[in-house]
């Protein structure tokens, strides 16, 4: 394709905004198409249109008004010319009458006031040099192709696209792809009960729009991406529907027969953090707070590249609800969706190769599905588990490291006199490796969850829970001494926090004395005062 100049710079682009025209014309291809596009597919259509229309408008503006005059042609009086030969300056025909000039063929002499000036030019003399002075348009240097600035700019304007067609009520948006909703079949109330039945007897799903379509009665004759499109809409409509599917693809559950972990956050997961100084943590807690990859945390992207397998610590509310953080690191490892909150897909036991059903709960950012996985295999909050993809699409695989049952002392969960909630050590079977800071064992998981759930433990400010939890581990080492990890895994088992309000308590608290590599004391005197 040849080059075309875009419009303005660089900066008209990056700072690019979609007008009325734009969101016509996009209503105008979807109906053309017939068909429903992506936010990119009519993005790169509407980066080609808006340079048509721009470099159309710059051309209209550069040309002077009235009729190039060349002295070929002939002329009326009260015609506007405009005259390339003098810099384009517009005059008016004021008189035209026949040359006298006996020694060259007959032609005619036009008067023409210019800015004031009447000024005289031939007209219908064919052997002129001026007629071929005909204006061209220059190509210009640095020009760029649509797909150059497509390229360049694609992020900028797909959001805005998907922005100006969010507030259209002409068109409408399934599992990331957009259609005029004129052009949507009729689904009425019979199709979407058919579904419901089907639904119900595959166990609430998951099942592509196709598998749903083949029992409907649809209208005959209509195009068969119209018509799963039309049902994918009116099922999106239908609070008793949930699409499940990944980025890509459309896949259809029963609300009512997923797991209520994925339709709430259990409570395990809620964050409870308030606000704190994040500026108080130098490099080295910030460092130890990206280590320890909390889903809750304020981390950016690591590279550009996911790494080809992921090992974690699994942390203890996780480990209560059965389910794994949706951290920085593991994020690429899980399916995502242009829309759907919950990701219907598949786990893949990598010590046995069972397969069994996990969900991506996208918002809280968390994987569900585990508990039973857990139990098989003894793995304790602070066990080390290995994720990698499966073997084929939509599948991951996870793995316990180490998969080796023994009876360990470590720090274990523990219900004192009137639920209190503390911390001892007890000799535990264990059927993993794990992480000596952040392992937490559980003597008796129901007698602990429910002195969890009434324990007025939950309810205690930071900088109370904080030092009561510290205390606890201080006193299982000689040294008195608590790592910060140890500390973020012990308030983890009362109170859902990210690692960066704790730290920031260890910090700023002056009771807290720093004794190097992490690890903290506390100075009680000084805690009673305070």
């Amino acid at each position: 394709m040849r080059s075309i100049s875009p419009p303005g710079s660089e900066s008209y682009w990056a700072e690019f905004e979609l007008n009325e025209a734009d969101l016509n014309f996009i209503d105008n291809l979807l109906l053309e198409r017939g068909v429903p596009l992506t936010p990119r597919e009519m993005a790169e259509a509407l980066v080609m249109n808006r340079i048509e229309r721009e470099q159309a408008a710059a051309e209209q503006s550069k040309q002077p008004a009235g009729q190039a005059y060349l002295p070929a042609e002939r002329y009326r009086i009260g015609q506007q010319l405009h005259f390339h030969n003098l810099a384009n300056r517009v005059g008016t025909v004021t008189r035209v009458r026949a040359s006298s000039n006996p020694d060259l063929p007959a032609f005619e002499v036009i008067e023409v006031e210019l800015d004031g000036e009447l000024r005289e030019f031939a007209a219908g003399f064919p052997d002129h040099p001026l007629n071929s002075n005909r204006p061209l348009i220059a190509e210009t240097d640095g020009e760029l192709s649509p797909e150059t600035v497509f390229q360049r700019n694609d992020s900028q304007i797909i959001r805005e696209v998907e922005a100006g067609l969010g507030n259209r009520p002409e068109v409408v948006r399934i599992a990331g792809k957009w259609f005029h909703r004129g052009l949507l079949a009729e689904i009425h109330e019979g199709h979407l009960n058919l579904a419901e039945a089907v639904l119900d007897v595959a166990a609430g799903g998951p099942l592509p729009t196709k598998d749903l379509v083949e029992h409907m009665e649809t209208p005959p004759g209509l195009d068969p991406l119209l018509t799963e499109f039309s049902v994918d809409y009116a099922l999106q409509e239908d609070p008793r529907f949930d699409e499940v599917g990944p980025a890509g693809k459309v896949i259809w559950f029963l609300k009512r027969l997923e797991p209520p972990e994925v339709l709430q956050t259990p409570e395990r997961l809620v964050d409870q953090r308030s606000s704190y100084d994040r500026s108080v943590l130098g490099p080295e807690l910030l460092e130890l707070e990206r280590e320890l990859d909390d889903e809750l945390s304020e981390l950016g992207p690591i590279g550009d590249s996911p790494a080809p397998e992921v090992s974690l610590v699994l942390p203890f509310p996780h480990w209560a609800v059965g389910s794994l953080p949706l951290s920085v690191r593991l994020q690429p490892m899980f399916p995502t969706a242009y829309e759907a909150p919950r990701i219907r897909f598949i786990l893949v036991d990598g010590h046995s190769g069972a397969k069994f059903p996990g969900w991506v709960v996208r918002t809280p950012r968390y994987v569900f599905g585990l508990a039973n996985w857990f139990r098989q295999y003894d793995v304790p909050a602070g066990g080390l588990i290995r994720v990698r993809p499966g073997g084929q699409e939509g599948e991951v695989l996870v793995e316990a490291l180490d998969l080796r049952r023994r009876n360990d002392w470590i720090r274990t969960a523990s219900v004192g006199e009137g639920g209190r909630i503390g911390l001892t050590m007890l000799k535990h079977p264990v059927g993993t490796a794990y992480d000596d800071r952040r392992i937490i064992g559980v003597a008796d998981r129901r007698a602990l969850e429910q002195a969890w759930q009434n324990s007025p433990q939950r309810l205690l400010s930071l900088d109370r829970l904080v030092p009561q939890m510290f205390r606890e581990l201080s006193k299982l080492n000689p040294q008195a001494t608590v790592h910060a990890e140890a500390l973020y895994s012990a308030v983890n088992v009362i109170k859902r926090i990210p690692p960066g309000p704790i730290l920031a308590e260890l910090v700023s608290r002056p009771y807290f004395e720093s004794v190097g590599d992490h690890y903290w004391r506390l100075n009680e005197d000084q805690w009673k005062e305070a």
